[in-house]
């Protein structure tokens, strides 16, 4: 499990260093709550944006994007809510992002980033 974890790590050290690129202001990484835990909390200009990350080491196990479930951006949203209800502040939008990291055998890792998912 801890190789799998790593990679995890990895997957959201490289999304949560893209968006900083972007110009996004993390807010929260790996903030949890007994309900679970959100990946990534982030300020995009006037949104709040809660980024859940998937990452992979090839297409074997299927596109990282396939991992994000109906039932998975449901606990998403649950989860954003009591993000929101425990953090002060304003937002004009309020949105969750995914992005889904891709770690090939050779070169540097490739992301797709979808916003406004759930």
């Amino acid at each position: 499990m801890a190789a799998k974890d790593a990679v995890g790590r990895y997957g959201e050290d490289v999304a949560a260093r893209r968006l900083e690129e972007l110009g996004w202001r993390m807010l929260d990484r790996n903030w949890r709550c007994a309900r679970g835990e959100l990946d990534i909390v982030a300020v995009d200009g006037a949104s709040l944006v809660v980024v859940e990350v998937k990452t992979r080491r090839g297409s074997a196990m299927g596109s990282p994007l396939e991992a994000v479930t109906p039932r998975k951006l449901s606990k998403l949203r649950t989860l954003t809510a009591a993000w929101l209800a425990a953090h002060e502040g304003r937002w004009s939008e309020v949105r969750i992002d995914v992005i889904a990291v891709t770690l090939p055998r050779a070169g540097g890792p490739t992301l797709e980033h979808l916003k406004a998912v759930g």
